[in-house]
């Protein structure tokens, strides 16, 4: 007696049948939301906030807060010029009027800044001159609440590199330090850290299973996971889901759960081909049995990282969010998007190797039913 299948295993069933009929039809719709999705994708913001990283209520967080509504608690962007003693602009000191006309420009266009309190240095603050003994060096520090909000110190970080590096003295040379210049790099580093991570999976992976299946097999697994990186991105753009110093490698991580779903798939694909099942055959027991076991899979491990959740960190929710998110991408890609690439490739093989008049392997023939 045959068993009776589950209405999930129908459903998968319906599904595998509407790709083997409709394959471009499904890969057309595909890409046009791929397309879409691009468009978010370059908004992705990037969070190197340290507080916006930790929950606010804690009690040192929410102390800070209150002395800077205060307007006390304040963090410092230090900007150094150093000057050159051999050079013949400026000689031994400080003082001259080039430089004192750099830092008084420096002063009206930082004290402009919505987000600067107060602008420091030896010429408004004699009796605290920053400069070192030999007195080559003078500091100008801005004073700022604006490291709590990310956008503001992303604005103001940007703002004050422009204003410190124009009309430098000839014979000086300017550096910037504190706490937003310093995270406004951290969050350079994560942005470049997570394209970098992002393509060099992908390199490896792709590496790894053409030496494993072969260079045409490993190619539809990893257009797949591509593509469902890509939705989460774009996903992150629409809600507004920030990349910071723990998501940055959320890519890689898809990259690395999605493949096992891709190759699962497509391996039960083929052996059923193998075995002398039709592409229709194949792709329905490859959706039904694998899809079942891949859906259960993704559910639980998603399940595992949404209970960042309950944890106190913000940081920690939003790794768990993008994750669940980038695996539910990978799995409906693997069972939406995957076996129609399968039924295109075999229909693509079967053409070329009719037209080019050479053999192919056993698991690429077409049945009397699909040559018809």
């Amino acid at each position: 007696m045959k068993k009776k299948q589950s209405l999930y295993a129908r459903l998968l069933a319906r599904i595998a049948q509407f790709q083997v009929d409709n394959p471009i039809i499904v890969l057309v719709t595909i890409f046009i939301l791929t397309l879409l999705f691009l468009i978010p994708a370059q908004d992705v913001r990037t969070v190197a906030s340290l507080e916006q990283m930790m929950p606010r209520d804690t009690p040192e967080i929410a102390a800070f807060n209150d002395l800077r509504d205060a307007g006390l608690g304040r963090d410092a962007i230090a900007i150094l010029v150093r000057i050159d003693t051999d050079s013949v602009y400026i000689r031994d000191t400080i003082h001259g009027a080039d430089l004192d006309a750099y830092v008084l420009r420096t002063e009206h266009l930082l004290m402009q800044e919505s987000s600067v309190l107060r602008v420091e240095h030896h010429l408004n603050n004699p009796r605290h001159l920053h400069t070192n003994q030999d007195e080559t060096e003078v500091l100008i520090l801005a004073y700022t609440d604006a490291a709590a909000d990310n956008d503001r110190m992303q604005r103001l970080a940007q703002r004050t590199q422009e204003i410190a590096y124009q009309g430098v003295p000839p014979g000086a040379s300017v550096h910037l330090t504190g706490t937003p210049i310093i995270q406004q790099h951290l969050g350079e580093l994560i942005q470049q850290d997570q394209q970098t991570t992002r393509w060099w999976s992908t390199v490896f992976v792709l590496a790894i299973t053409a030496l494993l299946f072969g260079l045409s097999s490993s190619v539809i697994p990893i257009l797949t996971v591509t593509l469902s990186v890509t939705w989460l991105y774009g996903t992150m753009g629409l809600v507004d889901l920030p990349i910071s110093t723990l998501a940055g490698g959320v890519a890689a991580m898809v990259i690395g759960i999605g493949i096992d779903f891709a190759i699962h798939l497509m391996n039960k694909f083929k052996f059923e081909r193998k075995q002398g099942l039709s592409i229709a055959q194949a792709i329905q027991q490859a959706v039904v049995h694998t899809g079942t076991a891949l859906s259960v899979t993704a559910l639980t491990t998603g399940a595992a990282f949404l209970s960042f959740l309950i944890g106190v960190m913000p940081e920690m929710g939003r790794f768990g969010i993008l994750m669940a998110l980038g695996i539910f991408y990978a799995l409906l890609l693997t069972l939406f998007a995957l076996p129609a690439l399968l039924v295109l490739e075999e229909r693509i093989i079967a053409y070329w190797s009719k037209k080019a008049r050479f053999g192919i392997e056993k698991e690429y023939t077409l049945t009397k039913e699909e040559s018809s």
